[in-house]
């Protein structure tokens, strides 16, 4: 059996999965973590999305449901942190306002992240095959319209020669002394002078 040149290893999928635990824990965005990985293995950013959305994640569920816990309990001790650095007297409504903005983000970040991975390996290979579809019946609509302007311009091109063929008789009769002259009678009908 041959194996792709360009197929994955267990040390790139590790790779893979460290930067991205590693983006999580830092409050990063995975979009991060595959442009970085894909820079360290010479791979797009988007053949790493697709390999950690297909592959590596089901692998590293418990990991990441860790490295969303120590962003959160990271981002709940620099927001104490901070708080301890104004008067709680003053701005307990600042503190519950920072703590509800917290939970908010959290869970907002949660459910894109979810909405994004309930996207399945199967839709977005459906959706790729319809754009590859599309992109063929285009390129056909595309040839087929090279086709008929080609037609088009070898008509054009015999109209005008005919014209110009016409217009050359044309003046050749002209300089030529007619014997024959004709005149429209009323009727429309043409009838032949005598001189």
């Amino acid at each position: 059996m041959n194996v792709r040149q360009d197929a994955w290893s267990d040390k790139d999928d590790r790779l893979l999965a460290n930067t991205v635990l590693k983006h999580i824990r830092e409050g990063s965005t995975q979009l991060k973590a595959f442009d970085e990985t894909g820079d360290m293995l010479d791979r797009t950013s988007a053949a790493c999305g697709f390999r950690w959305n297909a592959i590596v994640r089901q692998k590293y569920e418990h990991k990441v449901k860790e490295a969303k816990r120590e962003r959160k309990m990271r981002m709940r001790a620099s927001a104490k942190q901070a708080a301890n650095h104004i008067n709680p007297a003053r701005h307990s409504s600042f503190l519950t306002t920072m703590d509800q903005i917290i939970n908010y983000l959290e869970g907002t970040a949660d459910q894109l992240e979810q909405g994004f991975h309930n996207q399945s390996v199967e839709e977005i290979e459906k959706e790729i095959t319809s754009l590859e579809h599309s992109k063929e019946s285009l390129q056909q609509e595309i040839s087929n319209m090279k086709k008929e302007y080609a037609a088009m311009k070898r008509d054009y091109e015999t109209i005008v020669h005919m014209m110009n063929r016409a217009r050359e008789m044309a003046m050749t009769e002209e300089t030529i002394p007619s014997s024959n002259i004709f005149r429209m009678d009323r009727n429309g009908n043409l009838e032949k002078l005598s001189i």
